[in-house]
C-alpha cells in the first residue's frame, strides 16, 4: 500500500523534466562552448592554411626536421612533382638530396606543392627532372 502513494509522486515529479528535454531558451549547444564562440574542440576552421603552414614561418614541422638543428631564415626546397618522397633542400649554400619519406612528410611535401614556385637562388642540381622550388620564410 505505502508503495503506490510513492510510485505515483515519483512519477508526476519526474514527469516535466522528461517532457521538456532542452532549457528554455537554449540552441542546442553543447555545454563547453556556449560561451567559447562555437568551434568545437578538435575541428578547423574553413579556409585556413594547411597544417603545419599555419604556423609563424611556414616551414611544416617534417621538413623543418631535414633541414638539422639549425635551420635557415628562408628556407629553399625543391620537390620533384612526381615523387613525393623525396626533395633536395638548401643547406649550407649547396642542394641535398633527402630520401625515403614517411607518410606523414609526404602530405606535406603534397601541400608544399600547392604554394607558388619562386626562381632558386643557386643552381638547381643536374637532374633530368623539372624541379619545383618553395620558399618558406
Amino acid at each position: 500500500m505505502r508503495f503506490v502513494p510513492m510510485t505515483l509522486a515519483v512519477l508526476l515529479l519526474s514527469v516535466p523534466v522528461l517532457s521538456f528535454g532542452d532549457p528554455p531558451g537554449g540552441k542546442g549547444t553543447p555545454p563547453g562552448l556556449a560561451k567559447k564562440g562555437g568551434v568545437p574542440p578538435g575541428l578547423a576552421k574553413k579556409g585556413g592554411l594547411p597544417p603545419g603552414l599555419a604556423k609563424k614561418g611556414g616551414l611544416p614541422p617534417g621538413l623543418a626536421k631535414k633541414f638539422g638543428a639549425h635551420r635557415p631564415e628562408k628556407a629553399y626546397v625543391a620537390f620533384d612533382p612526381l615523387h613525393q618522397d623525396r626533395a633536395w633542400f638548401l643547406i649550407n649554400g649547396r642542394w641535398v638530396l633527402k630520401t625515403r619519406f614517411d607518410a606523414r612528410l609526404r602530405t606535406e611535401v603534397r601541400d608544399a606543392l600547392r604554394l607558388p614556385p619562386v626562381p632558386p637562388p643557386l643552381p638547381l642540381p643536374s637532374v633530368h627532372v623539372q624541379l619545383r622550388v618553395v620558399l618558406f620564410e
